[in-house]
């Protein structure tokens, strides 16, 4: 279950639960090569399809709806989503059902879907791809593959301009720069996430290598979350932490990521000239840079000469 997960595992360990039970799940899967929808799975061998990081907005669909019924036919609901998805079924749902848990994640903030997709269009055929990773075993690199299970394209923070806005926080949708659920007062029964920076005020056994395989941070907010984190607690391997040290390094547990002079340049362009030319010029150093380390890579004397000198090595 770790090994297939981005961020620990957790999250697909409570799927799980709910569903071998009887329950249904819902969360962020991909409906198509590059589409992401909350999904509703029932059955455990649906759960790969909730598993993995989404670097994008999941579109709601018809999820709500469907929790709906699914509680008013009787059957216990897990709701995994982003803070605003989680606020916007309850306020869908009115109340908070007994028979519904949810989870929020510690967002950071996702691009529109039309923005993935546009940056897609400038960098190979949409057509060709049969799959997307944004995140796994190599670390932090997104990836796409072809029917045969090839990948034709490796786009990280060294490469990508849709990977590095994402990461550097300038392509989000507008909202998510004032988002009132960045906060340790969440809105979910659980949180979830990764626990960057355990271990550097309380020792932890081999953090820095647990965090690189996948170490989950989960938060608990209400009698029901706990309820579901106990059942769960057969296959988890746990250890209790401070809400401190959870929150240290996770500044979406304190504030919205901040908006920057890139964020308003990538939404002024969006607004008037489309995704991806926002993309490719809401960070023209960023984009002058990348496009030199390409150069650069292309000519392997230059390259294996810059490899030489330090300041520059790691940045190829």
């Amino acid at each position: 279950m770790r090994q297939s997960s981005a961020s620990g595992g957790a999250a697909a360990v409570l799927a799980r639960q709910v569903v071998e039970n009887g329950g249904c799940a819902y969360g962020a899967a991909f409906t198509a090569p590059t589409t992401v929808k909350l999904v509703r799975i029932d059955a455990p061998a649906q759960l790969s399809r909730l598993q993995g990081s989404k670097y994008v907005h999941a579109a709601t669909g018809s999820a709500y709806r469907k929790v709906q019924a699914d509680l008013k036919a009787g059957r216990q609901v897990l709701f995994t989503g982003t803070p605003c998805q989680v606020a916007g079924l309850y306020a869908y749902l009115g109340s908070d059902p007994p028979g519904l848990t949810t989870c929020d994640l510690v967002c950071h903030g996702v691009p529109e879907a039309d923005t993935l997709n546009a940056y897609l269009q400038t960098e190979l055929n949409p057509a060709a791809i049969a799959r997307l990773t944004f995140r796994d075993g190599d670390g932090w690199v997104m990836k796409a593959y072809d029917r045969d299970g090839v990948v034709l394209r490796r786009m990280d923070l060294k490469n990508s301009l849709y990977y590095n806005g994402f990461m550097e926080g300038y392509l989000y949708r507008s909202g998510c720069y004032t988002c009132p659920y960045a906060t340790e007062k969440r809105v979910a029964d659980l949180t979830l996430g990764d626990f960057w920076g355990i271990g550097e005020e309380t020792p932890y056994p081999n953090a820095a290598a647990e965090l690189k395989k996948g170490l989950s941070l989960i938060l608990v907010h209400t009698d029901k979350g706990q309820a579901l984190l106990n059942a769960c607690a057969p296959a988890l391997v746990m250890a209790l932490r401070t809400p401190a040290e959870a929150v240290k390094k996770n500044h979406q547990l304190r504030h919205p990521t901040p908006d920057s002079p890139a964020a308003r340049r990538f939404h002024n362009l969006y607004g008037k000239k489309g995704a991806a030319y926002a993309i490719a010029h809401c960070n023209e150093k960023k984009r002058r840079t990348l496009r030199l380390r390409h150069i650069i890579r292309q000519c392997p004397p230059l390259l294996a000469l810059c490899r030489e000198i330090p300041k520059l090595r790691d940045k190829l």
